[in-house]
């Protein structure tokens, strides 16, 4: 299993671990993202419908089949 950076949820400010899954927003034009614990999920989805930028939604799964 490669190991990533230390990231926050955008949401709640608290670190998500490795073996959790998370949510990540990506803005289209630019290399801009958030992570987010699946469980704020709804933080996400309220800042892609106020926000006018395209973002792309994608779920990291702890299993790296399920990637």
């Amino acid at each position: 299993m490669s190991t990533r950076p230390k990231i926050r949820c955008a949401a709640c400010k608290k670190r998500i671990a490795n073996h959790e899954p998370d949510v990540m927003l990506r803005r289209l034009d630019s290399e801009s993202r958030r992570y987010y614990h699946t469980r704020c999920t709804s933080a996400a989805l309220e800042l892609v419908t106020e926000a006018p930028d395209v973002w792309i939604m994608s779920v990291r799964h702890v299993e790296e089949l399920a990637n």
